[in-house]
């Protein structure tokens, strides 16, 4: 903060009519009083009508005025404030002060006649506050017509049993102005006001009555918590006398206890074991009946094998006797006399064979030797085959053989 800036706002303060004489000493050490009754000041001459608190007693009040005025000056001049420089009230509050001293003072020049100090405040109620406060007094007036309205209409429903009650009142007025020499209207007037003290009497008898009911029940009651705070005492005695004094079994108790507390901990652990060999045994079992069927398909499995290796045996042993009875019928036709010759003798030289001798006598023709040879063949791959199966067969017993029963 500049000495200049200083020696304006004292100049300022002085121009727009500050009751109190600042000095720029003041502003050297922090000096709050002095800061807040210039801001209030400023409040006031800006609007007369603000609701600004000027109790700065407590921190809490100084916080609420200082925020405050910066809403103020924020809303309705359109200067912004700092709060933490204002609070400070030092050279720096100065500075913040002097924006609104500035505004002041130029609107007082921008003046063309002076009024008195009773009108001071009223010019500086700017349009714009004006126009404010004109728009919050026709929103609260339309709030009471509404309101009025609203009774108004309660009122009106109303006017049927109102209007009757008031025409007897009519009628009853106007009985009484007729007849001012009698004193039947007076008399009864004074006979209702007698009914109505006659009924407030009764009433209040009846709450007399009910008043002092009610005086009686509440001793009732007092007499009754008091004798429960004594049996409430008397058994708290006898409580705190019960807990001093042991109980007659109470070791039997304590060792009893503490033994069912141990076997119920060794019948925890045997439940235990039990659930956990039941668990095992029952896994035991799965793999026993896993490994039994494995067994089991293994041991139809050698014993298919088996029983196609013997299904395969027996075709060998029929064929080899087939060929055995075709080779015995083969040489029976070629000794017989009437196929190839004589019995023992075969037709020809020297006992050899003649191609084509059986075809001269009428006999049956031999197979040639190439059917032969094909038989031949054909008996090798028979054999060949055989051996095969039979290979296929020792290998199939010897896994069997080798698994693991």
């Amino acid at each position: 903060m500049s000495y200049r800036e200083l020696r304006n706002f004292c100049e300022i303060m002085r121009a727009l009519g500050y009751h109190r004489n600042i000095s720029i000493e003041n502003f050297k050490d922090p000096n709050f009083e002095l800061v807040a009754d210039i801001l209030y000041w400023f409040a006031l001459r800006y609007d007369p009508k603000a609701d600004i608190s000027d109790d700065i007693e407590e921190e809490k009040d100084r916080v609420l005025f200082i925020r405050s005025v910066c809403q103020l000056f924020a809303a309705k001049a359109r200067i912004t404030l700092n709060p933490k420089k204002l609070y400070e009230a030092q050279g720096f509050a100065v500075k913040e002060m002097l924006k609104v001293a500035q505004m002041m003072y130029k609107a007082m020049q921008s003046s063309q006649t002076t009024e008195d100090d009773e009108n001071a405040g009223a010019l500086m109620d700017f349009n714009m506050s004006s126009k404010l406060h004109d728009l919050k007094a026709a929103r609260q007036l339309a709030t009471e017509i509404t309101e009025s309205g609203a009774k108004l209409f309660d009122l009106l429903g109303q006017e049927k049993d109102l209007r009757e009650a008031r025409d007897k009142a009519l009628e009853f007025l106007d009985s009484i102005s007729r007849n001012l020499d009698t004193n039947t209207e007076q008399q009864y007037i004074e006979k209702c006001i007698r009914n109505i003290i006659d009924q407030q009497t009764r009433k209040m008898n009846e709450m007399e009555d009910t008043v002092k009911q009610l005086r009686m029940d509440e001793g009732e009651l007092d007499s009754k918590i008091k004798r429960r705070k004594i049996e409430l005492e008397r058994a708290e005695k006898r409580m705190k006398g019960i807990e001093n004094v042991k109980p007659e079994y109470q070791e039997e108790y304590e060792r009893l206890e503490a033994e069912l507390e141990r076997f119920y901990m060794i019948y925890v652990e045997k439940f235990s074991n039990i659930d956990y060999l039941e668990y095992e045994l029952d896994r035991y079992n799965l793999q026993e009946e896993k490994r039994r069927k494995e067994d089991q398909k293994v041991i139809e499995n050698l014993q298919n094998n088996q029983r196609r290796a013997e299904e395969i045996f027996n075709d060998e042993d029929d064929d080899e006797a087939n060929k055995k009875q075709k080779d015995k019928l083969f040489n029976e036709m070629r000794e017989t006399r009437t196929g190839f010759g004589a019995k023992g003798q075969p037709p020809g030289k020297n006992g050899n064979y003649k191609q084509g001798a059986h075809v001269a006598e009428g006999e049956l023709q031999p197979e040639d030797d190439d059917d032969e040879d094909d038989e031949d063949v054909g008996d090798d791959d028979e054999d060949e085959g055989d051996d095969n199966d039979g290979d296929q067969v020792d290998d199939d017993q010897e896994e069997g053989s080798d698994h693991d029963f």
